[in-house]
């Protein structure tokens, strides 16, 4: 309920007492009664909404009352079969208390004082009724207006009368008006409970009916989902009765049982694959009587092997899909990789969970094959390390695919794009990259061009392992080529790049592609620690729908020499996306204020989108990031919509 503003008065008024500057007393008086309207407006809105809680009762048909108690002031507290209690009040009010009426069209809408809504107070083909909460929002001190939300209070929207104005809480010599149920009292047998509404007088019965239970303990829920992983998973159940009916989704496997004495368990199992949706109904029944109860459910599929994905249909890399049909040269004769192996040739890979092998040579993607390496086990990836200069990837002719995997390199480059090249994708995944130096380099000339027409790079946590040395920081660049180098389409979302500690840093020319080729890039949702942009973040000519929004760079090193980041480079003959947006919504913090580094959006040497332009990444004065983990490489967003998010 929104009475915040209430509580700030008191606030106020208190820090007055406190300066014993005015009557003490009578500011005494005023914050006790002030207390009371609060306390007051609160009680109003929690007896109508339980009041609201027991129409939906009424109108679902699948509850019964276990056991009830009359309380002292004429309210009764109501326990049902699904475990929840309610407290009811019925009848007037109070005599300055304005309380809209509450009913139900003949269409089966809901009538808010005396104004037919659009929704349904009825299940209508499958689809439940809605139940309508209220609360009190205060326009001005002792004035209140009343709000309701349809949506499990998500949103809210005002109570309007039928003349459109507001409805408000109490209105001076008004004449009182009844709440929404106008009388609620067991019947004179003790077997029902009888409630009848306001508006209309239409009465229900809901039985009484001790020793009938149905209960499901709601575990977290996500957009009102039990996610449940394909596996399977229980929570706790209270099922009380004769017998128990379960209803389930085709394809779920679902079990639970009786015991009149003690709580027990709901066990779930969804059909193996992500996203099955459905509702689960357990129906226990005492006699002719029935108490229902249930649950949304979602399944998330649990991935085990990334090798067995690959056999039972596939999986993706980036939007690859990656399976027997479309890349079927299943390498290591369908085997694993052990721990101590090696790859030699084009092929897919699979590693096995937890595995070290080792690449001392060029492992070049020739011939009609390409390269696809995965780690089999996605909660643990293996590690497969580069020895010496001349062992490094090289793309041919093939795509390169690799997902679940940490490499460590540490001479010149990891992926080397040969002149003469022509790839279709180049796509790294959920990995992990340990580097010396850069990621991707080129050796392509004019005469002698390397294409990649779509590269794409997700998920993926880089390390740079440079160190200060000397007053420097070492150049590590990410994606480097000096000429004759295309990429068509550059996907680089969702990544974290950052320096080896918190004391170190490195800077370098991020993404590169120097020459007339056209390359349209999304650089969204990184996060950069430690790493900058320096001389120039991109520089490449841009075309199309590129963006470079939504990242977050951060610095915690205070330096007089290469403390200043140039995010763009764009070169002659680029063009710019029509809005701003696309560039200009980034963030960056500096943790320090002396030598901080200072963040452009366009180095001096760029096209931009007007002459004058000269804007900054803007600054933030709190930290965008809620944990900064240097061991663990753990940096992870404190801003909305910003940074990266990887699971």
């Amino acid at each position: 309920m929104y009475i915040m503003k209430i509580y700030k008065y008191i606030g106020v008024a208190l820090m007055v007492l406190s300066l014993g500057a005015c009557k003490t007393d009578d500011l005494e008086r005023d914050i006790d009664a002030l207390k009371d309207r609060v306390t007051a407006m609160e009680a109003k809105v929690d007896r109508l909404n339980e009041s609201m809680n027991m129409i939906r009762v009424a109108l679902d048909g699948n509850k019964t009352i276990q056991s009830y108690t009359e309380n002292e002031d004429g309210s009764y507290t109501l326990t049902l079969s699904d475990g929840n209690t309610i407290t009811l009040t019925q009848g007037k009010i109070g005599a300055t208390d304005v309380y809209q009426e509450v009913s139900i069209s003949t269409d089966g809408n809901w009538v808010i004082g005396g104004v037919e809504t659009e929704h349904r107070a009825l299940a209508v083909d499958g689809e439940p009724g809605v139940t309508p909460q209220f609360r009190l929002t205060m326009e001005s001190e002792g004035k209140y207006y009343w709000e309701v939300s349809y949506d499990d209070e998500l949103t809210w929207e005002e109570v309007k009368s039928q003349q459109g104005t507001r409805v408000y809480a109490s209105a001076s010599g008004s004449s009182s008006v009844a709440g929404p149920i106008a009388s609620a009292a067991p019947n004179a047998t003790g077997d029902k409970f009888e409630i009848t509404l306001t508006g209309s007088g239409t009465k229900y019965e809901i039985p009484i009916v001790s020793g009938l239970a149905c209960a499901i303990t709601e575990p977290a829920l996500e957009e009102g989902f039990w996610i449940v992983p394909t596996t399977g998973e229980t929570t706790s159940i209270d099922l009380k009765g004769e017998a128990v009916l379960i209803s389930a989704p085709e394809g779920w496997t679902v079990t639970a049982s009786i015991d009149n004495s003690n709580p027990t368990t709901l066990s779930v199992t969804p059909p193996n694959q992500d996203g099955a949706e459905g509702v689960i109904i357990l129906q226990v029944n005492k006699g002719v009587y029935w108490a229902i109860d249930q649950i949304k459910v979602r399944s998330k599929k649990v991935i085990t092997s990334w090798k067995a994905e690959y056999e039972q249909g596939g999986f993706y890399i980036g939007d690859e899909l990656v399976n027997s049909e479309t890349y079927p040269t299943l390498a290591n004769s369908g085997n694993l990789i052990e721990n101590g192996g090696t790859i030699t040739k084009s092929g897919v890979h699979f590693i096995k969970g937890g595995a070290t092998i080792t690449i001392s040579s060029i492992l070049e993607i020739s011939g009609n094959e390409a390269l696809v390496i995965v780690g089999d086990d996605p909660n643990n990836p293996p590690t497969v390390t580069f020895t010496g200069n001349n062992s490094y990837l090289r793309a041919g002719t093939q795509n390169l695919l690799c997902k679940n995997v940490k490499f460590v390199r540490d001479g010149m480059y990891l992926f080397h794009a040969n002149k003469g090249s022509n790839v279709n994708k180049v796509i790294f995944e959920q990995c992990k990259i340990e580097l010396k130096n850069n990621f991707a380099s080129s050796n392509a000339t004019a005469s002698e061009p390397s294409v990649i027409h779509d590269f794409q790079f997700l998920k993926n946590k880089v390390k740079f392992l440079g160190a200060l040395s000397s007053g420097d920081i070492p150049a590590c660049n990410f994606f480097y080529s000096t000429g004759g180098q295309t990429v068509g389409n550059a996907n680089i979302s969702n990544n974290i790049f950052y320096s080896q500690s918190e004391d170190t840093r490195v800077r370098g020319q991020f993404f590169v592609v120097i020459g007339t080729a056209e390359t349209t890039i999304k650089l969204e949702n990184n996060t950069f620690c430690n790493y900058i942009q320096n001389s120039q973040g991109i520089k490449a000519k841009l075309t199309g729908d590129w963006s470079v929004r939504y990242n977050i760079f951060y610095s915690n090193i205070s330096a007089t020499t290469y403390n200043t980041s140039y995010l763009i480079c764009a070169l002659e003959g680029s063009t710019f996306p029509a809005s701003n947006d696309a560039f200009e919504s980034n963030v960056a913090y500096n943790a320090v204020e002396e030598n901080a580094t200072a963040w452009n959006v366009f180095h001096g040497d760029s096209m931009k989108p007007s002459g004058d332009y000269n804007a900054k990444i803007p600054q933030e004065e709190e930290s965008p990031l809620q944990i900064v983990d240097w061991e663990k490489g753990e940096f992870v967003s404190l801003k909305a919509g910003y940074g990266a998010t990887i699971e």
